[in-house]
């Protein structure tokens, strides 16, 4: 199941997976994998080694001592590439956003180029592991906004690209 989630204000692109024993949750293109045991007035989750208790009351989430705003949006059982909460038909302009902080080593692309859904654009080093920030879909880059060898931070817009687009024959 894929969804947006605006948490405090900042958009997040979330899909759940379940699987043997939990489930897959890929946040922003960060692949985590959690398990769940549900109780009468909240929900203890543990991802790797680290367990949290949560309770959701109306449109807030309480993670401890944390209180944090919710809204759901967009609900979808498919699977596909996250976009930052825009519009995506043909002609739509999506930013491509960094899903955590990092080295730009290699940037794919430049403006003008024509990309297919899945074909690289940026490169990224973080913790000692090359990342490729894939094309959310089929389209024409309109702007690279990173520089190989920039520092980048999380949710960094690395490139914009018009989807729908005519790619290259």
């Amino acid at each position: 199941m894929r969804f947006r989630l605006d948490v405090d204000g900042e958009r997040r692109e979330i899909e759940v997976e379940p699987i043997a024993g939990g489930f897959v949750i890929r946040i922003d293109g960060a692949t985590y994998r959690a398990r769940a045991r549900p109780h009468a007035d909240f929900v203890d989750v543990r991802i790797g080694a680290k367990q949290y208790r949560l309770r959701v009351q109306g449109n807030e989430a309480i993670l401890g001592d944390e209180v944090h705003r919710l809204r759901i949006a967009d609900v979808s059982e498919e699977r596909g590439a996250g976009i930052e909460g825009r519009p995506t038909g043909k002609g739509a302009v999506v930013d491509v956003r960094s899903s955590m902080p990092g080295r730009v080593v290699r940037v794919a692309v430049a403006a003008g180029t024509h990309v297919r859904r899945g074909q690289t654009l940026v490169i990224l080093e973080a913790m000692k592991m090359q990342n490729e920030i894939p094309a959310p879909g089929d389209g024409v880059v309109r702007q690279v906004a990173v520089a190989e060898g920039e520092t980048i931070t999380a949710d960094r817009v690395v490139a914009s690209i018009e989807l729908g687009a005519p790619a290259a024959s």
